[in-house]
């Protein structure tokens, strides 16, 4: 730079002064030119690295920490951080009011993704919810269930059904604490049952079963798919009218029952008694609630609740978890029952219930090979109501599933099969007083129940009772004892 100068000094010395100037500005120029290209930085070659070279930075000795900020954008969604921030509005009362709870509990602290879901879901419900909690459709497992059961069960929303349900996998999970369980239950206890809502019928519940339609909005939230547990909780709805498997399938299953119990409960007193208490009558008159003479007035009503009851719960232990198999080691004693048990009386109480239906269900219903099938809840009643006029109050006043009767109705079927020859021997063991029988139809699935049969004889005529037989019991072509690889029976 300083021998440019010193030659344009001289220059200027020697050379007229407009030819000066035209070097003057020359050689600004290349001096600018020089000054800008030594200050102008390259820029930075960016780098590109493969997660697969990524993870080895971290396996090798000596390699500097990275932290996981630093590499979570790497495979954040952004569509999923949206979504845990989405602000969801809720017009229910009840439905808000469960988002809410949802919002305030910890178990969801680490699962915002599953808490998001949630809310979605609740957003379904809130928006077509409202629709009954039961469907009357061929082919679905509640299309079976008798009138009561459909009529005072549909009496309760889907929405609220939803939210029944996904309170008592709270309560059962936080029972056993298993809090860490919860919020994906919580997933499968709200959306088991949207393959009831009206969007489903249609091309997709011509399968017949809502637990399967259930399955087609839920993976339609943005989100879902991304949830590590997501086919756990799809096959905890597939099967949760069935047998399911692991701690959240049965978990959902359990709630879903509880639930449906406390739902027929309170549907019955408030119709009955305009009170929302969920107690037994007896307990409300103890209490005050109730006046005692009003306990016996809707006891029927009562009655037919704890029908409608069993009726589900039939329908829940269709692959025997209803409690009547057991072990040799828990054969049921004999007890004296002379107090009060009449055996003629005892079988004539028994034949209004032959071929009679009760909606669409049936409590008895006999075969051509001179056979009547009889179910154990029928046995049960009959047995309550004849204590009852022997004013054997014990036995007429048990409560339900109480173990005793199991004594109750086992002394009767051995009093009946050994000192009368009415049960079906060789059907079931001696040891029981009733077993599983494979019900086979000429059209449609075959069935699965639990029966006590009985010879026609006591009960009439054979050919009378098969002439009288209602269209849909005829259509039961053949009966037989259900083998799983035990034998067959039950007590």
């Amino acid at each position: 730079m300083q021998s440019l100068m010193h030659v344009l000094g001289n220059y200027l010395k020697t050379a007229d002064w407009e030819g000066g100037l035209i070097w003057l500005v020359f050689a600004l120029a290349v001096v600018v030119g020089t000054v800008f290209s030594l200050g102008k930085k390259k820029p930075a070659a960016i780098e590109e690295i493969h997660l697969r070279d990524l993870s080895a930075l971290w396996t090798k000795e000596g390699t500097k920490a990275i932290h996981i900020s630093e590499l979570s954008p790497l495979w954040r969604d952004d569509r999923i951080t949206v979504l845990e921030e989405e602000f969801i509005e809720l017009h229910d009362p009840q439905a808000a009011a469960f988002m809410n709870k949802i919002r305030q509990w910890s178990w969801f602290d680490k699962f915002p993704l599953q808490k998001a879901i949630c809310g979605q879901i609740l957003k379904i419900l809130d928006q077509e919810g409202h629709c009954p909690s039961v469907v009357n459709m061929h082919g679905d497992v509640e299309g079976s269930w008798d009138e009561n059961t459909y009529r005072t069960l549909a009496q309760t929303t889907l929405l609220d059904h939803s939210l029944n349900v996904a309170e008592q996998t709270v309560l059962l999970l936080s029972g056993s604490e298993a809090w860490h369980v919860i919020p994906d239950t919580m997933i499968a206890a709200l959306a088991h049952d949207l393959g009831k809502l009206e969007s489903m019928r249609g091309h997709l519940y011509s399968l017949g079963e809502h637990p399967l339609a259930a399955g087609r909005p839920l993976v339609g939230i943005p989100g879902f798919n991304d949830l590590p547990k997501k086919e756990e909780i799809l096959r905890a709805i597939k099967l949760h009218h069935k047998k399911p498997d692991g701690l959240l399938g049965k978990t959902l299953k359990k709630a879903d029952q509880l639930a449906r119990q406390q739902e027929l409960e309170k549907v019955v007193l408030q119709n009955d008694t305009g009170q929302k208490a969920k107690l037994h009558p007896a307990e409300l008159a103890k209490e005050g609630i109730l006046p005692e003479k009003k306990v016996s007035a809707i006891q029927p009503e009562i009655n037919k609740a704890i029908a409608a009851w069993q009726a589900q719960t039939d329908i829940f232990d269709e692959n025997g978890e209803s409690g009547h198999g057991k072990s040799e080691s828990e054969i049921p004693k004999l007890m004296d029952i002379s107090g009060w048990f009449d055996a003629a009386s005892f079988l004539e109480a028994l034949k209004p219930y032959i071929n009679r239906m009760f909606g669409r269900r049936f409590l008895a219903f006999s075969m051509p090979d001179g056979l009547v099938y009889f179910q154990v809840k029928v046995l049960e009643e009959v047995a309550r109501k004849q204590a009852e006029r022997a004013g054997c109050m014990e036995i007429a006043t048990m409560a339900q599933k109480d173990l005793t009767m199991r004594q109750v109705l086992f002394t009767i079927v051995h009093h009946l099969r050994v000192e009368h020859d009415v049960i079906g021997r060789g059907l079931i063991k001696d040891a029981f007083f009733g077993g599983y029988f494979t019900v086979s139809r000429k059209i449609g699935k075959s069935m699965k129940g639990y029966y006590t049969p009985f010879h026609a004889e006591p009960f009439g005529s054979i050919a009378e009772m098969e002439q009288a037989k209602p269209t849909l019991l005829r259509d039961i072509c053949k009966v037989s004892p259900f083998l799983d690889g035990n034998e067959s029976g039950g007590d």
